[in-house]
């Protein structure tokens, strides 16, 4: 150590630092306590043996200043005081003096005393090493956190989830959350929400779950329907994470068109749907295990379905919601969750759950990240009304001989599948990443969607697999209809469906052209139209009359298995904008 000794006696002083010295410690020497302040500013030592009565600044007084400008830093002062000095002493210690050695100095108490500071400055040394390294370390962490939150807000949306179908609410138990909430519509106007829980809780959970946003914003903008991106998100997460982490995952798609909301729950808890007023009507327990845990072709990506007439909502939260626990123990229950939705108007689910739930915990807090989904369907009208769009002219009306005036085609895109390729290619979404290239269709994605997506179903399931519309009427009609649509696809040997897209153009004005054909024996459609134009209300073709809405004109060609579909970016058949 360095020890400063400060004696206004030649005599004590030498003795003092002859003795410092023997015991291998570097003997700094001041005479007077202004002395004594300038070598410890300028030595820095370790600690201090002061003398109590000296000319210029007594003892205490440089002991004060040494310890002012010390701060933070720990600098012992052990006063050598005579016979008399106990008040002076006393107060000495009380403004921050550590210990006293009574003259005669007894060196062998001296000796003891040294050492015991040596080691209480050890320990003193290691504390502010750790100090400081807890410091940076809680630097460094803030500072990641802080990127983490700003990727985790770039990454998730936040303008898409205000949309009107959803009421949601997010609140981590820690700085980030480990769930996470993200909704989006595909070009077909359906729409896709994300809840998801990630193990654990703050910065490791919050990066558990940021895998998942990629492919469910950039395959829901292509159109997949969400087996496809379960599966993917499934992959991404076994490519990304270690080894034993996994997602609890809600995946729901809200189609009003066809009035279904599809569920896929994988390890959360159960979903509740009820009417708009809150009463129960069904719940969807988790049937499949967390995304992560196996490959996707050992996993079952098919969703729960559930088809209205009348507007209700689904309810979708974390475990943290669920399992919230009182000062007393008690769970915070699905009851209390419906409870607290019942009767509650648009807008307003979320924030009387949050105060029931601040009701229930008596001002404690949560110890798990919370999140909630307040999915309403049936309430927003459709932007294309189909069964309104009635009476229709005949089809024969909209061959439209104007559109045979064109003066160029400005871009090709075909594309030919056969059976064995029909049974594993997504090819609406496929054909999507060229579309939203284009640029005079930039704002017509959607449009162009809905189109191919009719004109393509239509073919597969009408003209190659023969499926039977009226099939979809009966009780469980849909769910009916899907599965032998599956069963029919996975048997089909022969078929072939041609697909091409032409960028025109008519008039000075961009016009595509979308031309499908099947190679099934096709229909009378010259006798269906006319049968269609003296009807008054249509029982099924609700899919021709969407193609309708949308088209700047439309025409069967030879057996009825082709179909040219004119689209006019930006415009409506109606002529509207």
């Amino acid at each position: 150590m360095k020890i400063l000794v400060v004696d206004d006696t030649d005599a004590v002083l030498l003795l003092i630092s002859r003795f410092v010295e023997a015991l291998g410690h570097t003997a700094i020497q001041a005479r007077n306590g202004l002395e004594a302040v300038e070598n410890w500013r300028s030595h820095r030592p370790d600690l201090v043996l002061m003398d109590m009565m000296m000319p210029v600044m007594s003892g205490p007084e440089a002991a004060a200043m040494i310890k002012a400008e010390a701060g933070a830093l720990w600098v012992p002062i052990v006063f050598v005081t005579g016979v008399g000095e106990e008040n002076r002493l006393a107060e000495a210690i009380e403004q921050g003096a550590d210990d006293y050695i009574n003259k005669p100095v007894n060196f062998r108490v001296l000796e003891a005393k040294l050492k015991a500071f040596s080691r209480t400055l050890d320990l003193n040394r290691q504390v502010v090493e750790q100090s400081s390294k807890l410091a940076d370390y809680y630097d460094r962490a803030e500072e990641e956190k802080r990127v983490a939150r700003h990727l985790i807000e770039q990454m998730v949306n936040a303008e898409r989830l205000s949309d009107p179908c959803l009421e949601y609410w997010l609140s981590p138990a820690e700085s980030l959350s480990g769930d996470l909430i993200a909704a989006a519509r595909t070009p077909g106007q359906v729409l896709h929400v994300l809840l998801a829980d990630g193990i654990g809780h703050g910065l490791t959970a919050a990066l558990n779950v940021l895998p998942l946003t990629q492919p469910f914003y950039s395959m829901t903008e292509k159109g997949y329907g969400i087996s496809d991106i379960l599966a993917e998100m499934n992959n991404k997460i076994r490519q990304v994470l270690p080894v034993g982490r996994f997602v609890a995952v809600v995946l729901l798609a809200l189609d009003e068109i066809n009035q279904c909301v599809e569920i896929w729950n994988g390890g959360m808890p159960a979903l509740q749907i009820t009417d708009a007023a809150g009463v129960p009507i069904k719940m969807v327990q988790s049937s499949n295990l967390p995304l992560g845990i196996v490959p996707s072709h050992g996993m079952d990506f098919v969703p729960v379905r559930h088809y209205f007439e009348e507007p209700g909502l689904v309810v979708a939260s974390s475990d943290g919601l669920i399992e919230a626990s009182s000062p007393s123990g008690e769970a915070f229950g699905v009851e209390r969750v419906l409870l607290a939705l019942s009767g509650v108007k648009n807008g307003l689910r979320v924030e009387a759950i949050q105060n029931s739930l601040a009701d229930f915990l008596q001002g404690s807090a949560h110890h798990d990240d919370v999140s909630l989904v307040v999915l309403s369907f049936g309430a927003t009208a459709n932007a294309v009304e189909l069964e309104r769009v009635s009476p229709l002219p005949a089809l024969s009306d909209f061959t439209m001989p104007a559109l045979l005036a064109l003066e160029e085609c400005k871009w090709r895109y075909s594309l030919v599948l056969g059976a064995e390729e029909l049974r594993y290619i997504n090819t609406v979404p496929f054909m999507m990443t060229f579309v939203n290239e284009i640029k005079a269709l930039t704002h017509s994605q959607s449009d162009v969607f809905l189109i191919l997506t009719e004109l393509f179903v239509n073919a597969v399931d009408h003209g190659l697999l023969r499926m039977d519309s009226s099939l979809k009427h009966s009780a469980n009609g849909m769910d009916d209809y899907l599965q032998q649509r599956a069963e029919r696809l996975a048997q089909l040997e022969e078929g072939r469906i041609e697909i091409d897209l032409a960028g025109l153009v008519q008039g000075g004005q961009d016009l595509l052209q979308i031309r499908v054909k099947d190679s099934g024996p096709g229909f009378d459609w010259a006798s269906w139209s006319r049968q269609e134009a003296v009807q008054t209300t249509v029982a099924h073709g609700r899919g021709i009359l969407l193609l309708r809405s949308l088209c700047a004109g439309m025409q069967f060609v030879g057996c009825g298995n082709e179909v040219l579909a004119f689209y006019r970016p930006g415009v409506n058949r109606w002529g509207h904008a």
